[in-house]
């Protein structure tokens, strides 16, 4: 009987067991290079869509405890107008994105400045404020604007209202619009005013203020550091002003 010689193992199967035992290099080098690839992607995209830490919001210094006193202490952040020496002031505190604000600023301040600040009895105060960052280029572009004078203050103040509901609120072309109806105020010097951010942080510092005095809405209102919250009738504020004159 023949016997059959063993059959010796292909070299093809010895290089198949000697290539599972070690390291796979091929594979290795693939995983390598994907991850360069990777890595240069992100960082082209960083470098497309740079990141920058967001500026810290900016701290009031001072604890505010009397509406009044801090205007009085901050005439760049509030439009004072009327007799400064009388011893009645309202200070208007104002979102310019509020609704409320612009029917009281529509309706009732000019009954109130005809009766009390044209015949200069009471002294008033507009304090810009914003309930948000939405409006808060709203508020330092009346900042910008009072910076020439607190008469074109108030009266860009009053005209910006006018934005509302249209394309142009909270812009710096529908800022640009308001200050050219304005006789005597200079719009160029508005606009750089507004292009550079000069009074945004000013903003935050009256939202600060106006929070620590109580103020949680808009429009609201200090009568002699009392707080007035709200679009009230007319007669809230010509009863008050009286007694306070009285």
């Amino acid at each position: 009987m023949t016997k059959m010689k063993p059959r010796r193992k292909s070299t093809r199967q010895e290089s198949s067991v000697i290539s599972s035992d070690g390291p796979n290099w091929v594979l290795i080098g693939s995983i390598v290079g994907v991850a360069a690839i990777a890595l240069i992607a992100l960082a082209v995209i960083g470098s497309l869509n740079p990141t920058t830490a967001p500026e810290p919001t900016p701290i009031l210094s001072e604890t505010v405890t009397n509406a009044n006193a801090y205007c009085e202490s901050n005439p760049e952040r509030c439009v004072i107008t009327g007799n400064t020496d009388s011893e009645v002031t309202l200070i208007e505190v104002v979102d310019y994105g509020c609704p409320h604000c612009a029917n009281f600023t529509a309706t009732k301040a000019p009954t109130l400045h005809e009766l009390y600040v044209d015949t200069n009895q009471i002294r008033w105060i507009v304090m810009p404020f914003a309930l948000g960052d939405l409006t808060k280029p709203s508020a330092a572009a009346v900042m910008c604007a009072n910076e020439q004078s607190s008469e074109l203050g108030l009266e860009f103040h009053t005209r910006i209202f006018r934005l509302q509901g249209t394309n142009a609120v909270h812009t710096a072309g529908g800022f640009s619009d308001v200050a050219a109806g304005i006789e005597g105020l200079d719009s160029d010097a508005l606009d750089a005013c507004v292009d550079s951010g000069r009074y945004l942080e000013d903003v935050s510092f009256n939202q600060q203020a106006a929070r620590e005095l109580g103020v949680s809405s808009t429009p609201s209102f200090f009568l002699n550091g009392r707080l007035i919250s709200g679009d009230q009738d007319i007669a809230v504020f010509t009863e008050g002003i009286d007694a306070a004159l009285n």
